[in-house]
């Protein structure tokens, strides 16, 4: 199971080896909803073969499979769903990743994975992250507007002082109570009051074990996801937190509150109400630097031209409405677009999401923002590098 981020996408993105096997899925949270989950994966899957069928013989394609076969039956991954799934399978990788937001059901086989859901899914400007911390142990969760899930760390992240410092903490931290986070946390994190130890000790430790938070949060979760991190702690962390992190995604704002006060819908609206005018002014910024590009050459809103401008490697930043699909196809060789009435034909593509995934493989930057900012009618708006 991977965590959803730029730079997994942007692996994705690479040339693979084919036959690529690509399968989306709606799922549910919780019971009942979730209980015809596994049968509908099942019959996607079902699809998937019935497709390697009619290309490969049995015994080639079967190998590709059979992971497929075994999460099928992974009962334990079936109770802990989120919104939706998207799994990506070759010869050489099978990549599961957990999604915040629903997909429609669809399975396909073809020379390269179908990632334009994923694309959404990371380039909307509402995502964000929390680290909720306490001087003794960390959570970070992931969310949006709608929903906040808790991030799984590997056994040997440093979540926990003892975990940061092992055999270098001090007598005195080492005699600290053990208590549980409450609502807001999940099994691990706890908070700790010092009983008669020296407050300097204590403090040291403090520091130290929040320098080695602050390295792996940004090394190992902010630096691959590059989401704005909101940090929730007691008001005495805050500045202690903050004058030794050098994590550029952590927010001037945060949280002033002992997180294990709140549950986990709690955390974030509080979090999202840290998070919406900073996503919103960033939007309006790069719509303002769009408006005052517009007519100079450096932007425009054409689907054609920004087909060309992407093409020459000339677009820095795109602009996708989110509310908006346009049915169609792409010829690289012509720099046309190709624009249909609807999908049903064959090989009808979203055109925005191809244009997206074309920018990011250039090293642009894609924003999918709601129509009501949008300052385009085309459902894009591009601004140059040149």
């Amino acid at each position: 199971m991977q965590q959803l981020n730029i730079q997994n996408l942007q692996s994705l993105l690479q040339k693979q080896e084919g036959p690529c096997l690509s399968l989306y899925q709606a799922t549910h949270r919780s019971h009942p909803e979730n209980a015809q989950d596994p049968i509908r994966y099942k019959n996607l899957v079902k699809q998937l073969e019935q497709s390697l069928d009619s290309t490969y013989p049995a015994k080639e394609y079967q190998s590709l499979l059979k992971p497929f076969y075994d999460l099928a039956e992974n009962l334990d991954f079936w109770q802990h769903t989120l919104d939706g799934i998207a799994v990506l399978a070759n010869a050489d990788r099978f990549e599961v990743f957990h999604l915040q937001r629903a997909t429609p059901d669809f399975a396909v086989v073809s020379d390269s994975w179908h990632i334009k859901p994923l694309l959404r899914q990371t380039q909307t400007q509402d995502r964000f992250q929390v680290l909720c911390l306490t001087r003794s142990a960390i959570k970070v969760f992931e969310g949006n507007r709608d929903a906040l899930d808790f991030v799984v760390f590997d056994h040997d992240f440093p979540d926990t002082v003892d975990k940061a410092l092992g055999t270098e903490l001090t007598e005195p931290y080492q005699k600290v109570a053990n208590y549980g986070l409450g609502p807001a946390a999940r099994p691990g994190m706890a908070m700790h009051h010092g009983h008669g130890g020296k407050n300097d000790a204590l403090e040291v430790d403090v520091e130290r074990f929040f320098r080695v938070v602050d390295k792996a949060v940004h090394e190992h979760v902010s630096k691959h996801s590059q989401l704005p991190l909101v940090l929730v702690t007691l008001a005495e962390y805050q500045g202690v937190f903050r004058k030794l992190s050098n994590n550029p995604y952590l927010l001037e704002q945060g949280v002033s509150i002992d997180p294990s006060a709140l549950t986990v819908d709690q955390l974030r609206q509080k979090v999202w109400g840290i998070v919406e005018p900073i996503a919103a002014k960033r939007v309006q910024d790069t719509v303002a630097t769009f408006n005052q590009q517009h007519g100079t050459g450096l932007a425009n809103g054409d689907l054609q031209r920004t087909l060309a401008a992407i093409l020459d490697g000339r677009v820095e930043t795109l602009l996708i409405d989110a509310d908006k699909r346009l049915a169609g196809r792409i010829h690289r060789d012509s720099r046309q677009v190709e624009l249909l009435s609807d999908f049903t034909a064959p090989d009808a593509e979203d055109i925005l999401d191809d244009l997206a995934e074309m920018v990011l493989r250039r090293s642009g930057q894609v924003m999918v923002i709601p129509t009501r900012y949008m300052p385009t009618d085309s459902g894009v708006a591009s601004i140059y590098r040149f």
